[in-house]
């Protein structure tokens, strides 16, 4: 009777992207006994994740377990592919505490609750100045390389190659799918590389639709 009571393991993997910023990698895997008497179609549950140090939640989220997926002899039982993975970013405070805490509770049972420790004895964080990339000494693109004459008109009045931040950008920008962040001061011309990718998208998926987002209210200060 125990067994059919509803508990959650965790695992989870902690990767640093700043120095303030952590990404985690969770694994919420069931572990009880599911009978659709008492556990009907599923279950549900609250996942969060905790600073105790400074009372403090970064985190929530409403997990789902579905019924297993595989059929045995008298019931059911979970499988690999029931496992729901997740994914998200916290921040961190430094000095460092020694760690967080993953909880994750019943929605519905009293006292189903699961607890894992994020121990950061030994997290290594990124340097508090990372070096920045190095600007290579490339041919610059020309406006051609679009291969697009409806894209090309966009620019090809105002100069005719792109310039050495939007050149090193470029193939990444308007020829793959890769996720990409530029930091470069003001008036270096990042816009344009927001727009290669956009252009990316329409050459790939004519009619497609996209968000740009922009501090309008910080450029015109």
């Amino acid at each position: 009777m125990a067994r059919r009571l509803p508990r959650l393991t965790l695992e989870v993997q902690v990767q640093p992207i700043t120095r303030s910023i952590l990404r985690l990698s969770v694994d919420v895997i069931p572990d009880f006994e599911f009978v659709e008497r008492w556990h009907g179609h599923g279950e549900a549950f609250w996942l969060w994740v905790e600073d105790n140090e400074n009372d403090c939640i970064y985190h929530t989220e409403y997990v789902v377990v579905n019924r297993p997926s595989r059929q045995r002899k008298g019931g059911r039982e979970w499988g690999r592919e029931d496992t729901r993975h997740m994914e998200f970013t916290i921040p961190v405070r430094e000095p460092l505490p020694a760690q967080y805490f993953i909880r994750v509770v019943s929605d519905s049972w009293v006292g189903c609750e699961s607890v894992l420790p994020v121990s950061f004895q030994s997290l290594i964080l990124p340097s508090l100045k990372p070096s920045h990339t190095d600007l290579l000494d490339m041919h610059p693109v020309p406006v051609q390389a679009l291969g697009n004459k409806q894209f090309e008109s966009l620019y090809d009045t105002k100069f005719s190659h792109f310039n050495p931040i939007q050149t090193q950008t470029f193939h990444t920008l308007y020829n793959s799918d890769k996720n990409v962040l530029v930091g470069a001061p003001t008036g270096s011309g990042k816009t344009i590389t927001a727009e290669l990718a956009l252009l990316r998208l329409l050459k790939e998926s004519p009619g497609a639709k996209t968000i740009y987002v922009a501090p309008l209210k910080v450029l015109l200060k």
